[in-house]
């Protein structure tokens, strides 16, 4: 089911990384409310209320919340997709401070105590490291929507070697059912215009919606996963991959900078905080 949500909104999920927010979450069973097996052991020994116990467990433990949604969002700490040792060296160190500044956040505490607005910013700052490619998407979009008409015609030129995107919808009984295809763009066939590049054929209907008639044999439609018996799917939206954008650890310098501020802040109020009091040594007993 993730894998398949995933692909519908353009993700491409690795099954250890699903298997992974699968396990991860089994675990944390232990320690959140209203099962919290491992807070009601502990709650028989120390003669505490369960429900509390795991409450305040779990507030230690959310940390460890926003790891299997880091392993589905960004699976190169599962090191998929890394490129040399300095880069899975940099995931690992940007990983490690991410979950420092969650950490922080959750617990109200840094060098001193947290305030609000450095909560949210320790938050950003954890979003920014985690996943810098929603904050990238946000400054610069990484697909460009086509005109679907001109598209199906054939009067949008696109080049070969770019990565091309068909959104779909099926209708059932049980709902619409969302998917994306994938393709790599081929060099253009005058034969060929339009979606008959990529083995489909598309019938306009009365309300504007183009529905999938027909589908070639070992085509790329084929490939890319449209089946034979899915003639009542619709596509309604094509989308190309821009090219040249920037790479998305770009983010990365401005979250540090922005962690490098709170730190300071915290640094100058705990400079200005009084010394503790001095505790006088209890004379030893003869």
């Amino acid at each position: 089911m993730l894998v398949e949500l995933g692909g519908a909104a353009g993700l491409v999920l690795p099954l250890i990384a699903v298997h992974l927010f699968v396990f991860y979450y089994g675990l944390m069973a232990d320690s959140t409310p209203p099962v919290c097996l491992a807070a009601f052991a502990a709650s028989a020994i120390s003669r505490a209320d369960p429900l509390k116990t795991g409450v305040q467990s779990f507030l230690y433990d959310i940390r460890t919340a926003v790891l299997p949604f880091v392993f589905i969002f960004n699976p190169q700490l599962l090191l998929i997709g890394v490129e040399g040792w300095a880069h899975g060296f940099a995931i690992f160190f940007v990983g490690l401070i991410a979950i420092f500044c969650f950490s922080s956040a959750t617990q109200g505490w840094l060098l001193v105590r947290t305030r609000w607005y450095e909560i949210i910013a320790l938050l950003v700052v954890m979003i920014a490291l985690f996943r810098p490619a929603a904050i990238m998407d946000r400054i610069f979009p990484p697909f460009e929507t086509l005109d679907l008409d001109r598209f199906v015609a054939g009067e949008v030129a696109v080049e070969p070697g770019e990565t091309l995107r068909l959104h779909t919808t099926r209708e059932t009984r049980y709902g619409d059912r969302f998917r994306l295809y994938t393709f790599e763009v081929p060099a253009a066939d005058p034969s060929k215009p339009g979606v008959a590049l990529y083995g489909l054929t598309l019938d306009r209907e009365d309300d504007g919606r183009y529905i999938v008639s027909d589908i070639a044999f070992t085509s790329l439609a084929e490939k890319a996963g449209f089946d034979f018996g899915d003639y009542d799917e619709y596509v309604t939206e094509a989308d190309v991959k821009v090219v040249g954008r920037p790479a998305k650890e770009w983010i990365w310098p401005f979250a540090l900078g922005l962690l490098a501020l709170i730190l300071f802040g915290q640094w100058l109020r705990l400079r200005r905080q009084p010394p503790a009091p001095a505790v006088a040594a209890e004379p030893a007993a003869p």
